[in-house]
């Protein structure tokens, strides 16, 4: 690719058109720090728009060189009839050369190469050329990021919210997927956790015919969310008995009721006994920790504890 390097003054690029922006970083101290120091060694590149230019690639160092109030800089300024594809292409390779691109960048990317690309299946082999993965199946969950707002981004770059959960979420009504977006930034686990918590939302809010935004204004939520005393694990904890309580308030009783009658019981830490799921079939899980066969047998009287249990296990 044949490039003019030219000297252009600042207030020639339009920094406000982000059309070819694949980059998340928004950080510029240590760049602006770099230039300032031994000046720009890899100039950007434009392309002319009208009497102005367009960023190709170079966002992060020119928003630098608008800190520094640099007046005038050099760029790479490509031919005038190059195509939007071309200069597509160019912003991911430039981008990816450098560094290996977030799941927010790699979606960035192929959108923007699916924008331009002439043929609607020539994308895919044009982004493998620029160095994205090919396929089909990591482009189809990978894609729809590009769509999502820009918080729903950031969660998923911070990793407050997993891939699957972000997908799921991002069908529903905007102020619905806001909503949960928020609680999910706002208390971090894990994927598993974060389905048990959408399933029981989802469902509540269904059951209730009410909107999951207006459900998570709730206060019984709220005072658990905002509660600034607990960590974000007792967060976790409380609010999945909550929802649990709200979506199966005759389970959680039985639940509760059950493990009363395990907390009479004063059992040794080293004997834990788990209920069927949902107490639905007969079959329970009784968990012995020891070191050495003296341990087992002073457990002895523990066991008896369950066994002469007048109504904590079935018959």
């Amino acid at each position: 690719m044949d490039f003019e390097i030219t000297p252009v003054l600042m207030d020639q690029i339009q920094t406000g058109d982000h059309t070819f922006k694949i980059t998340t970083k928004t950080e510029k101290t240590e760049l602006a720090r770099s230039i300032s120091a031994i000046g720009l060694l890899q100039p950007p590149v434009l392309v002319k728009k009208g009497p102005d230019f367009t960023i190709v690639c170079g966002f992060r160092r020119i928003d630098a060189c608008n800190t520094l109030n640099i007046k005038r800089i050099p760029a790479r300024i490509l031919q005038l009839n190059v195509s939007p594809i071309t200069c597509a292409q160019i912003a991911v390779i430039d981008n990816s050369s450098q560094r290996a691109l977030n799941i927010v960048e790699q979606s960035r990317a192929y959108a923007l190469i699916r924008k331009f690309a002439d043929d609607a299946t020539a994308w895919l082999k044009i982004g493998e050329s620029t160095g994205l993965a090919s396929s089909q199946t990591a482009v189809d969950r990978i894609i729809p990021v590009a769509g999502m707002p820009v918080s729903m981004q950031d969660a998923i770059l911070e990793g407050s919210i997993a891939l699957p959960i972000a997908l799921q979420i991002s069908h529903l009504e905007q102020d619905d997927a806001d909503a949960l977006c928020s609680l999910f930034r706002q208390v971090t686990t894990g994927l598993n956790i974060q389905r048990e918590l959408l399933e029981l939302i989802s469902e509540i809010s269904r059951r209730d015919d009410i909107p999951i935004a207006r459900l998570m204004d709730q206060n019984y939520l709220t005072d658990i969310i905002d509660n600034k005393n607990f960590s974000a694990p007792q967060k976790v904890q409380h609010l999945r008995r909550m929802l649990k309580s709200k979506r199966f308030p005759e389970l959680s009783q039985a639940e509760a009721a059950y493990n009363r009658k395990v907390k009479t019981l004063k059992l040794n830490p080293r004997v834990q006994i788990q209920p069927p799921r949902f107490f639905e079939g007969t079959s329970y899980r009784l968990r012995l920790t020891i070191d050495s066969r003296h341990q087992l047998k002073s457990l002895q009287s523990e066991l008896d504890k369950l066994v002469h249990h007048p109504n904590l296990l079935p018959e």
